[in-house]
């Protein structure tokens, strides 16, 4: 279930190549707090029990690892799309 766009907290449409910036989340979430990334698009995990969980991929400005991070759908509330 591919959907393509996702509703962020102020309710515009997230897009595949879309810069977004986090808010501060947490202290575990050092990777993301108040950082730069490119949205990627969907990441679903299909379980063996026939559940599918939508998780989303990201890649941070500056990440001297490169490559994308998976997070929960849940942090995309403290992400805002940079105009």
């Amino acid at each position: 279930m591919f959907l393509g766009y996702l509703f962020s907290q102020e309710y515009s449409i997230l897009k595949i190549g879309d810069l977004i910036k986090f808010d501060y989340v947490n202290g575990h979430t050092r990777s993301i707090n108040n950082k730069i990334a490119l949205y990627l698009g969907e990441r679903p995990i299909h379980r063996g029990d026939g559940k599918v969980v939508v998780n989303h991929a990201i890649a941070v400005v500056g990440n001297p690892w490169g490559g994308e991070h998976i997070i929960d759908a849940g942090l995309l509330r403290w992400a805002n799309v940079v105009e």
